[in-house]
């Protein structure tokens, strides 16, 4: 099989020798809508389109993380260990307790009175020295000039800030300036350096300083203190063996090691001094309580020999009772307290009484009240009284119960019991109300004074009981007193004699168990990390620039931009013509070229039917390539043995002509100007059954002339004669030819070039096609990639090419 491309000069398509479609592309199966694209196949593609910007920008990104790495300083980690001593048990020895308790170690480690020497001893109140632009310095005197600052130091307070250090060409002088406020100290190289800032700096001068200049920053030692902590990480394990892992990082190994010993050393003489400092203070408050102690101790025996010196000639508690005091023997506590329930009783009776009287001058039945009183029981009078009321209220209700009347005077059985009711209800109000409160209140005035004789008795015997000896209670207080005060002498001379132990032998509460040691390889190198962070970062920036790019695109790239988007079924697709850009395509490439238009050819045979049929053939803009599908497909429709006949209807710069050898004048414009006859105007081309009529004359009026009569009775006649009449229109941009030859034809293909055709132009094209009575078949997409992933599913198998034996294939008409 021939696969060879004759290439024209410019833009113009190439004939293929041996005859036959060649080329290189894989094709659509027309559908209705085509198969719409795959997300991740939209992706590939776009990958694939801007596979230099994204490794640009991956390389881009590469490249920042190599010279962000350059600069970033290795990080080193310094490890120590300390021991935190806790007090032995009760049973052990003397041993005084932890200043702290374990939660607070941390805090006395981190607090600024540790910190703060450690950064005055190291000087990391100073950052630098650096030249200038020079870049980050750690804190503390650092670099190739670090000898500059190494006598650096102050006196009392300084100016913080950011200085410039400038010395002479001659190395003879120096100057000095404060950047913030603009202050400036000039003086001779020797000269103290910074006075008017609070700076003891006598720098010695090197040779290769003579003329530069260098910058560094004098911070607080409060801020030297927080870059420590910053630092610095604390682990205290309060449940184990009680060591504390310290661990420091720094850009410098020796130094961050010598900054933690420093540490170390801080934590161990300060927290011994706190040891110290704590025990003196209770050893002295302990001597305070001693000597107090001691005071009331004779205090106390002075008063009980004082007391008993006094007392001596006295009866005494275990002596037979003195007279006067028979109050305090049983006896007269006894009495005491039957004195108190007497009262008692007395004042319950006398409530109790009135309480009866109240009712019984109501009327209610109160005898049965009065008769369990017992003062009513100790009077007489009074249960007589109470006894006639009871006999008077008893005949009352037996005569009533004999149903007597209460105004009966003379009421009963002849030589039987006899009622006056009215005397016996006068009789009865006359004691309730008169009598029996003249008798009660003759008895509450008695309970009044029996109470009132037993008050005072009691209160006799109060005073009697309260005065039970005083001698022996204030002897025992004495007594007391002196235990107390002894028992507590004792106390604090132990506790005394155990402090003053303690703080001859008290040790710190941290000692240094492993000191630091300067690594030799760093703990964290970031630059790995910052080099493939920057290439994520490159890689990130591509991609997304790349979907980017892909999603704003407003050119044809993908087939659902045609099918969903412009509502066209698509035809086919052209594959790209590699022969056209000085590369050789192979056999298989041909096949599926001439697969790709057997395909299309196959499509608007379908859709045309058996009839005679026309088209016209168009594109949204130039350089989409209708020309190249109008040749090639006006020659696969005469391979399939249809007559065919291709008409160059671009009047304006048609190259058909070129494209079949053929000149182009005269043609359709002049026919259609009447210069020439229908029977000259066919030429005939290379195939026996195509036919080619070229372009003609350029005319200025050559868009009005394709819409004449002459031009409809041409095609008219076409019509007739051929099986298949193709017109080469112009692009639907260019002006109305392609319309016009449109409705003629009544049928039009769009021809788009993948990433080339404009989709927002062919939208509007095409708006105007829908006003027209044109038959929009469908669309052709031309020159796509046979690599584009996004049309693998519309490929070809190769090695099925078909061929004959004779390896002869027709011409191929093909261009860029």
């Amino acid at each position: 099989m021939n696969t060879q491309i004759t290439p024209l000069s410019g833009n113009t398509p190439s004939l293929a020798r041996g005859g036959g479609t060649m080329g290189l592309g894989s094709p659509f199966m027309a559908s209705g809508g085509g198969q719409r694209t795959s997300p991740l196949s939209r992706y590939l593609s776009a990958l694939k389109r801007f596979k230099w910007l994204v490794l640009l920008t991956l390389l881009l990104g590469l490249g920042s993380g190599v010279m962000v790495s350059r600069t970033l300083k290795e990080t080193y980690i310094v490890k120590a260990t300390m021991l935190l001593s806790m007090p032995a048990g009760e049973s052990g020895p003397i041993a005084a307790g932890a200043v702290l308790p374990g939660d607070q170690w941390e805090k006395f480690m981190r607090s600024y009175q540790a910190l703060e020497p450690v950064a005055r001893m190291h000087r990391l109140y100073l950052i630098g020295p650096k030249r200038l632009g020079g870049p980050m310095a750690p804190n503390g005197p650092s670099g190739p000039d670090a000898s500059l600052l190494e006598d650096f130091d102050f006196n009392g307070t300084y100016v913080p800030g950011k200085y410039e250090f400038k010395v002479s060409e001659d190395g003879k002088s120096w100057e000095l300036l404060e950047l913030q406020s603009g202050r400036k100290q000039l003086g001779a190289v020797g000269d103290s350096v910074g006075t008017s800032f609070g700076f003891t700096w006598v720098p010695t001068i090197e040779r290769r300083w003579y003329g530069k200049t260098f910058t560094f920053d004098a911070i607080t030692e409060r801020e030297a203190a927080d870059n420590i902590n910053g630092r610095l990480k604390i682990n205290i394990d309060l449940r184990g063996a009680r060591f504390v892992l310290l661990t420091l990082e720094g850009q410098d190994a020796a130094k961050t090691s010598a900054t933690l010993n420093s540490l170390l050393k801080e934590y161990e003489s300060r927290a011994a001094l706190m040891k110290r400092l704590n025990l003196t203070a209770e050893a002295v408050v302990v001597d305070t309580q001693l000597a107090g102690a001691y005071e009331r101790l004779r205090a106390a025996q002075q008063q009980l020999l004082t007391f008993q010196t006094n007392t001596i000639t006295l009866p005494r508690q275990e002596l037979p009772v003195a007279p006067g005091l028979q109050a305090t023997s049983p006896q007269g506590y006894t009495s005491y307290l039957a004195s108190r329930d007497k009262v008692k009783q007395l004042k319950a009776d006398r409530r109790d009484l009135l309480a009866a009287l109240a009712k019984a001058q109501r009327g209610d039945a109160a005898i049965d009240l009065f008769l369990v009183i017992q003062a009513v029981a100790d009077s007489p009078e009074l249960k007589g009284v109470l006894s006639d009321l009871m006999a008077t209220e008893s005949q009352l209700r037996a005569a009533r119960a004999a149903g007597y009347q209460d105004s009966c005077p003379d009421c009963g059985v002849k030589g039987g019991v006899t009622y006056n009711l009215p005397a016996l209800i006068r009789r009865i109000d006359e004691i309730r109300t008169q009598t029996l409160p003249t008798y009660v209140q003759a008895v509450v005035r008695r309970l009044d004074e029996d109470i009132a004789r037993l008050d005072g008795e009691i209160a006799l015997a109060g005073k009697e009981l309260q005065g039970i000896p005083s001698r022996t209670i204030e002897e025992n207080r004495l007594k007391l007193e002196l235990e107390i005060a002894t028992a507590t002498y004792r106390s604090l001379t132990d506790r005394s004699e155990s402090a003053r132990l303690k703080e001859a032998s008290a040790t710190g509460d941290l000692s240094i168990w492993d000191p630091a040691a300067p690594p030799l390889l760093p703990g964290k190198n970031r630059k790995a990390v910052i080099i493939s962070l920057g290439a994520l970062a490159g890689l990130a920036a591509g991609l997304g620039l790349a979907f980017l790019l892909d999603m704003t695109d407003k050119r044809v790239r993908y087939a659902d931009q045609i099918s969903s988007g412009l509502g066209l079924t698509i035809l086919g697709v052209v594959p790209e013509i590699r022969r056209a850009k000085g590369e050789t395509p192979s056999a298989e490439e041909a096949a599926q070229v001439i697969e790709s238009f057997r395909t299309i050819r196959l499509n608007l045979a379908h859709s045309l039917g058996d009839q005679h049929g026309m088209l016209t053939i168009s594109s949204p803009s130039p350089g989409d390539g209708k020309s190249l599908v109008s040749s090639n497909l006006a020659l696969s429709f005469a391979e399939s043995g249809m007559r065919t006949l291709l008409i160059d209807g671009d009047t304006r710069r048609g190259e058909l002509h070129r494209t079949f050898g053929q000149e182009r004048r005269p043609g359709l414009l002049d026919h259609l100007t009447g210069e020439l006859p229908m029977a000259d105007l066919a030429r005939p081309t290379s195939h026996p059954l195509l036919t080619l009529i070229t372009a003609g004359s350029r005319k200025r009026n050559g868009p009005e002339l394709l819409g004449n009569a002459l031009m409809r009775e041409l095609l008219a006649a076409m019509r007739d004669k051929f099986d298949i009449v193709i017109v080469d229109s112009p692009p639907l941009g260019a002006g109305i030819d392609p319309f016009v030859l449109g409705t003629l034809t009544g049928n039009m293909v769009l021809v788009m070039r993948s990433g080339a055709t404009e989709r927002d132009l062919a939208e509007a094209k095409l708006q105007i096609v829908d006003q027209l009575p044109i038959r929009l078949i469908g669309a052709v997409l031309n020159d796509v990639r046979a690599s584009a992933s996004e049309y693998k599913y519309y490929s070809y198998s190769y090695g099925y090419g078909a061929t004959d034996e004779t390896d002869k294939i027709g011409k191929l008409p093909a261009t860029t």
